[in-house]
């Protein structure tokens, strides 16, 4: 069951708006420019072999290919556990349209202000 949106931090909803726009520009809007985000797709689509993208500039190269590669992308929260700037977030990952082929993910989102400085990406 996804939580509402009167359920879910205002961070978090920040975070998935821009993410489900698929705007390369509206993403990298979101991260602070020293940013990191860390995850198995970006040894894929990056060829990073850590899977980490560092700053600004490659968060929006990342998002840029990502949605050359993709028509949809949602996220069904399904819980958040949040502290003081930092949030962990539970949700199911629908690309595509293609709901058969959900796929759980939890992402650890840090900031500082209005700003995303950390995200790590675990892909179930």
């Amino acid at each position: 069951m996804s939580l509402t949106d009167d359920q879910i931090p205002s961070m978090v909803l920040k975070w998935r708006a821009a993410w489900q726009s698929l705007d390369p520009d509206r993403i990298a809007a979101i991260y602070h420019p020293d940013a990191t985000h860390m995850s198995a797709v970006v040894v894929e689509r990056m060829q990073r072999a850590d899977g980490t993208l560092r700053g600004v500039d490659e968060i929006r190269a990342y998002a840029t290919i990502s949605a050359q590669r993709l028509t949809s992308f949602k996220a069904d929260v399904i819980d958040v556990l949040l502290e003081e700037r930092r949030a962990g977030v539970e949700y199911w990952r629908v690309i595509n349209g293609d709901e058969a082929k959900r796929t759980r993910v939890m992402e650890i989102l840090e900031w500082r202000g209005d700003k995303i400085s950390g995200c790590r990406v675990f892909h179930f």
